[in-house]
Order: structure tokens, then C-alpha cells, then sequence
């Protein structure tokens, strides 16, 4: 005859099944963002290749967009209006520049845009190493929490783990931003005399 099942064995193997499905959540938020930081970094490198002088026709009109972005074309007889004023740039920027790319005024605009870039996904990849570690800090308070099988702080962990994900995804947020404001400076110091 089989000894049937205790209550106690149903418990143990439901909270496996927890944190098992805790795991998957966090590798799949994870990997999220790591897809995210990555894919930003590519539309960035992207939009360099097509960008500048290179990108406007003959006529002086600005290029339009891509299309293996996925949005059509305007239509050839529709007139483009001119292209929008340069806004002004943070001097900070400017400095952060001149520092990131010495020889801005020598080197191209490909080039210095590209040195830009390499350092964009530098700072990328050490804040990703640091919030990553933060993520992994919060998740584990999270399964200790679990572990004790108190409800309120097992809901204080897991609003960790998001607060961490979510300081996470700022993080690179920004870190775009800074590269989008660093080669639209750039494009300025070049165009300046």
C-alpha cells in the first residue's frame, strides 16, 4: 500500500514550484533588460550610419527614415520642411564631448561618432555588471522572505526586486539619452569654424 501524501510534503514541494516560477520571472525581466540595452545601443549605431551630411540628398532636404524600420516613405512630390534649428547644446555636454573624442576636430564625423558610441556601451555595460548586482541582491532577499513565509515581507521584497529593475531600466534610459545629447553636440562642434 502507498503512504499518502502529508500536508507537509504538499507544502514543501508548492513553495519549490514558487520559487521556481520567481526564477523564470526574473531571468525573463532580466534578460529583458539586457534585450533592451542592447537593441537601444543597435538603433543608435543605426541612426549614426544614416545620419549627417551623408544622410541629406543633392537638393539639400533631408533624408527620410529607413525603411527597414518599418515606416513608409513620404511621397517624392510631398515638399519637406526645413529641417528644424540646431537646439542649443548644454555646455556640458560639449565638454563631455572634448573629452570623450580629443581629437574632435581633426577626426570625422563617423569616427569621433563612433568613439562616442564605444563609450556609451562601456558605461552600458558597467551599469548593467551594477544593477545586475542589485537585481541579484533583491531577488535574494526576496527568497529569503519567501522562505519565511511571512506575507508582508515577501510583498516589501518584491517591490525591491522592482524598484531594482525598474532604477535598472532607468539607468540605461538615460545612458541612451546621453549618447542622442553627446552626438547631437558633437554635430555642432563640427559644424562650428
Amino acid at each position: 500500500m502507498k503512504p499518502m501524501l502529508t500536508t507537509k510534503y504538499i507544502a514543501r514541494n508548492s513553495r519549490w514550484s514558487e520559487h521556481g516560477s520567481v526564477r523564470i520571472v526574473m531571468v525573463a525581466l532580466v534578460s529583458f533588460l539586457a534585450g533592451v540595452g542592447i537593441t537601444t545601443v543597435w538603433f543608435h549605431h543605426a541612426a549614426g550610419m544614416n545620419g549627417g551630411t551623408a544622410s541629406q540628398t543633392a537638393s539639400g532636404a533631408p533624408a527620410t527614415a529607413p525603411e527597414s524600420v518599418g515606416m513608409p516613405a513620404p511621397p517624392a512630390a510631398t515638399p519637406q520642411p526645413p529641417p528644424a534649428p540646431a537646439q542649443p547644446t548644454d555646455p556640458a555636454v560639449i565638454e563631455q564631448v572634448k573629452r570623450e573624442v580629443p581629437d574632435y576636430a581633426t577626426a570625422s564625423l563617423d569616427a569621433a561618432t563612433q568613439t562616442l558610441r564605444a563609450a556609451a556601451l562601456k558605461a552600458f555595460a558597467d551599469a548593467t555588471a551594477e544593477t545586475d548586482s542589485e537585481i541579484k541582491a533583491a531577488q535574494q532577499q526576496l527568497q529569503d522572505a519567501q522562505n519565511t513565509g511571512s506575507a508582508a515581507d515577501q510583498q516589501a521584497a518584491m517591490k525591491r526586486v522592482q524598484d531594482a529593475q525598474s532604477a535598472a531600466a532607468e539607468k540605461l534610459k538615460q545612458i541612451a539619452a546621453d549618447l542622442q545629447n553627446q552626438i547631437a553636440a558633437l554635430k555642432i562642434l563640427k559644424k562650428s569654424p
